[in-house]
């Protein structure tokens, strides 16, 4: 499933986009879905840590990442997270 998003970015941030775009000779599109892609690992790293802690179960983790357990099974295993 995909979803197209409209949005107005932040002075910096759209500083950053262009500086990349130059750079890489690449869409602001393929830029920025990059930062998004970046930010939902962060957030699943975060989660992890949490569970890992015990502060969050790990359905809560699918819950919270719209998942299936199974789903979250299979992301971690990707991202050579442990369960």
């Amino acid at each position: 499933m995909s979803v197209n998003v409209q949005t107005i970015l932040d002075d910096r941030i759209a500083k950053y986009v262009n500086r990349v775009k130059e750079q890489r000779h690449a869409t602001e599109a393929a830029v920025v879905r990059e930062l998004v892609e970046g930010g939902y690992e962060q957030v699943i790293r975060q989660l992890h840590l949490r569970y890992q802690h015990g502060e969050i179960t790990f359905r809560a983790v699918a819950a919270e990442l719209g998942l299936s357990v199974r789903e979250l099974y299979d992301l971690f295993e990707r991202m050579g997270l442990p369960t």
